[in-house]
């Protein structure tokens, strides 16, 4: 079967340059670590409540950063970074409401440098990834799961000397 979906793209500059924002996102979300999940074993509740403690302040976890940068030469090097995101409790009641709604998670954020010192943000609006699934509890938690994001993605952009000063 195939279907056709409208799909709800956000591409925004940021007032931070791209290391001050990546630090700051970086450092705001609650970092997923595969050893200590499997040191967890196979036990969902104790992955469960691994997930929710590592969860930053806003609940989001980051579960990956694709370097695409490294795919290009040092002539052409550009500063880009690929970020896998996702609230871990949000995520397993979509994914119990709707499987496939799995293809779609964990959220991804794309933050490159368009020219030395701007910086961009790109992402699909998650409730609109999720609308295709009519279903009005996977809607609900997508909303609160883009408002997560537009939060996390307005902490990160707040113009901050100091707090890029400790990575300097």
């Amino acid at each position: 079967m195939k279907k056709a979906i409208t799909i709800e793209h956000i591409q925004t500059e940021l007032t931070s340059n791209f290391d001050r924002f990546t630090f700051n996102l970086e450092k705001a979300l609650g970092v997923l670590t595969p050893s200590a999940l499997q040191a967890l074993g196979a036990s969902p509740a104790s992955m469960a409540s691994y997930l929710t403690n590592v969860s930053g302040e806003n609940n989001l976890v980051l579960f990956n950063i694709l370097l695409q940068g490294d795919l290009t030469d040092n002539q052409n090097k550009i500063n880009i970074k690929q970020y896998q995101i996702g609230n871990p409790k949000l995520m397993l009641r979509i994914i119990a409401n709707h499987a496939a709604a799995g293809l779609y998670l964990p959220v991804h954020l794309l933050v490159y440098e368009k020219y030395p010192g701007k910086a961009m943000i790109e992402y699909d609006l998650p409730s609109s990834l999720f609308a295709q699934f009519d279903n009005p509890e996977i809607l609900s938690d997508s909303v609160a799961l883009e408002n997560k994001l537009i939060e996390l993605i307005r902490i990160a952009d707040a113009d901050s000397e100091v707090e890029c000063q400790t990575r300097l």
